[in-house]
């Protein structure tokens, strides 16, 4: 890879010249595929929530979601905590040993 610019046309009177720094800045990014492959590897890293294959962030959201669930469908992290609640609080019928 070369740039347009040396390191020493970055600068003019002692000063950093912004449009020649900006220049080299850019094609560094075209040489690393942009702004297009970046936006491309964030949209696969994110993912979607449904759909054969997904996978990433929201799909992670989903599962744990589902795993929660709510207090009334059977198998879900609330509704095992409901039902040990529910335990918890019912009176015990066993006797208390006297002393």
């Amino acid at each position: 890879m070369s740039l347009r610019y040396s390191f020493r046309h970055l600068f003019y009177g002692g000063k950093i010249q912004k449009e020649r720094l900006y220049k080299v800045l850019e094609d560094l990014d075209s040489a690393n595929g942009g702004e297009t492959s970046d936006i491309s590897d964030i949209k696969e890293a994110i993912g979607k929530a449904s759909g054969t294959g997904a996978g990433g962030i929201l799909k992670d959201i989903k599962d744990i979601n589902d795993a929660l669930g709510d207090a009334d469908t059977e198998g879900t992290i609330l509704y095992r905590l409901a039902q040990l609640e529910a335990e918890d609080t019912t009176p015990s019928t066993e006797e208390e040993p006297s002393g």
